[in-house]
């Protein structure tokens, strides 16, 4: 879940820290005895974290209070690909949380030197996160249109308004023409979703489904159902976050071909989805990789097309 680079004399030096939970349930990181030794010449700590827990965030919070008290003077930066309560960026009922807006805090409070987001839930996280930069789908979802079955054609589909604009951004610059939009109806209090309408004019290509996170499912489940009523052609779906908590099964029943940036659930073999993690040329990971500084754009409190970095599988 997490991997630190110190740079030192312009070279990288990656490992994976020790976490471990004590009986009584608190979390202790140590940083590999490597690169304690190279802490003292490091210009700079890089950490990459794929925060899947409220553990996995203290550890983060620990892991940044240890780096710096191996060495004060440099700076750290953070690749956080997935940002926790990005889902919650509004209060719904009276009496909640503003999740995204606690969560963001307390990351701020850590004073990264720059934060790296990819693909976050809306414009509202890359807003309350100082000094951040975001990442967007592109060369992702580049690598899943590279399927032979996109050959002559594909139809892009934002399954809800929440999706539209980010699937009409993407479609703009990967120059796709036909992209349709489903809306979803939810019950305020429950979440559970009433209803799923798409349209009637569906072509005669394949769909490709296409949002940021699959958490459940049942999202992409419903939408299944509901454009079976409207086409024969085959269904796809990508997502830039697999998070796949109900499992991969119905969503394969339903789906021809799955898509992920990042897999939480680590699949291999059949119904594994197809991870397009990476640029031409890199090796592909299963769920974490390191992001290059170099590729992502500069610090920013708004979201700007950035092309995706390169990822590289980080070292074990």
């Amino acid at each position: 879940m997490f991997t630190i680079t110190a740079v030192v004399e312009g070279q990288r030096h990656t490992d994976t820290p020790r976490a471990f939970v004590f009986p009584g349930g608190e979390s202790q990181v140590t940083v590999p005895a490597a690169l304690q030794a190279r802490a003292d010449a490091a210009s700079e700590f890089r950490i990459h974290a794929l925060l899947k827990s409220a553990d996995d965030v203290m550890q983060l919070l620990m892991l940044t209070d240890a780096l710096r008290r191996l060495n004060p003077a440099a700076p750290v930066h953070l690749d956080m690909p997935y940002v926790p309560y990005a889902r919650q960026d509004r209060v719904c009922n009276p009496g909640e949380a503003l999740g995204a807006a606690v969560f963001c805090k307390l990351i701020n409070d850590q004073q990264y030197a720059t934060v790296t987001v990819v693909e976050p839930h809306s414009d509202v996280t890359p807003a309350l996160l100082q000094r951040v930069r975001v990442v967007d789908a592109a060369a992702f979802l580049k690598n899943a249109l590279a399927n032979p079955a996109f050959a002559n054609g594909v139809t892009l589909m934002a399954p809800d308004a929440g999706a539209r604009k980010r699937v009409q951004a993407l479609a703009r610059k990967l120059a796709v023409a036909d992209v349709r939009y489903a809306e979803k109806v939810r019950d305020p209090q429950t979440g559970r979703i009433t209803e799923t309408r798409v349209p009637d004019d569906i072509p005669a290509q394949p769909v490709l489904v296409v949002d940021d996170i699959c958490d459940g499912g049942r999202t992409f489940l419903e939408l299944a159902a509901a454009l079976r009523d409207k086409t024969g052609q085959p269904l796809y779906l990508y997502v830039t976050h697999g998070l796949f908590s109900k499992g991969l099964a119905e969503l394969n029943a339903r789906y021809a071909g799955i898509y992920t940036a990042y897999d939480w659930t680590a699949s291999e073999g059949a119904g594994a989805p197809v991870v397009v993690n990476t640029i031409a040329g890199a090796n592909a990971s299963a769920s974490v990789n390191t992001i290059d500084a170099a590729s992502v754009p500069a610090p920013a409190n708004t979201i700007e097309a950035a092309s995706a970095p390169a990822l590289a599988t980080p070292a074990n």
